[in-house]
């Protein structure tokens, strides 16, 4: 029962070189019209009505009750914000949008069939795209502008998922093949989905529906000074919010495990502590860098210090060793 192994030369790329990714399969969502950013900013646990064009955050989507239906990354442009996350999220965030969006004048419509999603990430990721004439954005997490490569607009933003430097792509459907050619005249690998798994559980990025679910609290995620703003005023969902940050604590959070042997434990997978369950597996991989298994998992804060050792409950082969690590759990650092 050995599991998937990644692939080491696309990881050695993005790790010393660069290589593209394609998320194409995450949902891109449109929301325009004059109150964008008074409706965003009324559902979300970031400041989106100081978003300024060009630069971008990450929030909370909140339910009334302060639970995450969606952890998601918000771009402003000159006439709409664009809103990213994963596609396991989307039956809860558009029910959601839309319900509370007839109070206000906006429009949102969902452009992820009509567009691609291509990541470049590693040390040489912005040098390979200004090589091919693309104008790059601003330093910055999630800084973004317009640009063209190989005759396709796209727009380009600063993001690094896999906690290597990165460039994200996002453009018409109709150009992704151009683009594509284009990352191959750059020598550009491509990663492949396990690959690109064990960049950023690496990284520690949680991805909506996966490691954020309804059931988590914003601040389990660990992501608060990115993504929840204390002092931003009223919103959907705040008094929990604030209720917590009050307390000063959650009962679990979001942590990287080094797991022992050759196989990566599924998402469920229980973490016990001497015989107690203190937490489960939320996503795993097969990490090159670090030899062997990783995942993230929600952990009682008691048994989350880095270095505790616990142990991970796989169906069909028992009790392996693993080891709690802070995020990001980069090879090397």
């Amino acid at each position: 029962m050995r599991s998937e192994i990644s692939n080491p030369d696309a990881y050695r790329a993005a790790n010393e070189r660069a290589a593209w990714a394609d998320r194409s399969a995450r949902v891109r969502l449109e929301i325009s019209g004059p109150e964008r950013a008074k409706f965003l900013h009324n559902l979300t646990t970031n400041d989106v009505k100081r978003l300024a064009v060009g630069s971008g955050h990450e929030a909370f989507v909140t339910s009334p009750q302060g639970k995450t239906l969606a952890f998601a990354t918000f771009l402003a442009t000159d006439d709409s914000i664009l809103a990213r996350t994963e596609s396991a999220s989307l039956e809860s965030l558009l029910p959601h949008l839309r319900k509370y969006g007839v109070f206000d004048d906006v429009a949102i419509d969902d452009r992820t069939a009509g567009t691609f999603e291509f990541l470049v990430a590693g040390p040489e990721a912005g040098s390979r795209l200004a090589s091919r004439g693309v104008e790059l954005p601003p330093e910055g997490d999630l800084r973004h502008r317009a640009a063209e490569l190989a005759g396709v607009a796209v727009r380009v933003v600063r993001e690094s998922p896999t906690g290597r430097p990165g460039l994200t792509l996002i453009g018409p459907i109709g150009g992704a093949d151009a683009v594509r050619a284009s990352f191959a005249e750059a020598g550009l690998a491509e990663v492949d989905p396990a690959t690109f798994e064990a960049l950023r559980i690496e990284a520690g990025t949680p991805l909506s529906g996966l490691d954020v679910l309804p059931n988590n609290l914003p601040q389990e995620v660990g992501r608060d000074a990115r993504a929840i703003n204390f002092v931003k005023g009223c919103y959907l969902g705040q008094e929990t919010v604030a209720r917590l940050d009050a307390l000063g604590h959650v009962n679990r959070l979001l942590k990287g495990l080094r797991v022992e042997g050759d196989i990566a434990p599924p998402a469920g997978s229980a973490v016990s502590s001497e015989g107690k369950a203190v937490g489960s597996v939320t996503s795993s991989a097969l990490s090159p860098g670090r030899g062997g298994p990783i995942a993230l998992a929600y952990l009682r804060v008691a048994q989350g210090e880095a270095g505790t050792r616990l142990a991970v409950t796989i169906e069909g082969v028992g009790e392996i060793p693993a080891t709690v690590e802070d995020l990001p759990m980069l090879p090397g650092d």
